[in-house]
């Protein structure tokens, strides 16, 4: 499997959703970029870390991580490997002894942005989901299967009755896809 090195870019909230957040990870060569949805409650906790507000240090994953660190002499790294249902799957991976934690894709951005251990993603898999990179760009691509079914289905109402019919195909597309994906497990 080819991994791919990425880069935590950044967090921003989704105009006229208060409920998710998507963080944006960036080739090391800076010219892909994957979006990332995440909850509120992510975003909030991003946004705590990058102002260096000085509880940071006593909050339970730093806290956590320390004892870690103190406790073992080890490697980490963050791998997504997949893609299921509109949720990336990542893996707190240790190489020295070639074993892996799964954990939730924000969680493992977040725990890699603090504790500056590396991102890696299987290299199809950029090449799926992932787009061009611009440091200019003011807008995030999302690829549509990676947003959850709940907001597939508000977006899927909101393009009905904006009468963006072409939209409203795509993401009926995606939520059958899904159906169906989950009618065969």
């Amino acid at each position: 499997m080819a991994l791919v090195r990425m880069v935590y870019k950044s967090v921003n909230e989704i105009v006229g959703n208060d409920d998710v957040g998507i963080l944006l990870l960036v080739n090391e060569e800076g010219t892909r970029q994957l979006s990332m949805v995440c909850d509120k409650h992510m975003v909030y906790q991003f946004r705590l870390r990058l102002s260096k507000a000085e509880i940071v240090d006593k909050l339970l994953p730093e806290v956590l991580w320390q004892v870690v660190v103190r406790s073992l002499d080890m490697q980490f790294q963050v791998v997504i490997n997949d893609l299921v249902d509109g949720q990336y799957k990542t893996l707190l991976y240790m190489p020295d002894i070639l074993q892996a934690i799964p954990i939730r894709a924000s969680d493992a951005i977040l725990l890699a942005h603090f504790a500056k251990i590396p991102i890696f993603i299987e290299e199809s898999l950029l090449l799926r989901q992932s787009v061009p990179y611009s440091e200019e760009s003011v807008a995030v691509s999302v690829p549509v299967n990676v947003i959850t079914t709940e907001m597939l289905k508000k977006a899927l109402d909101k393009a009905i009755s904006e009468e963006n019919y072409e939209q409203a195909s795509q993401l009926r597309d995606e939520l059958q896809r899904r159906s169906k994906s989950e009618s065969n497990t």
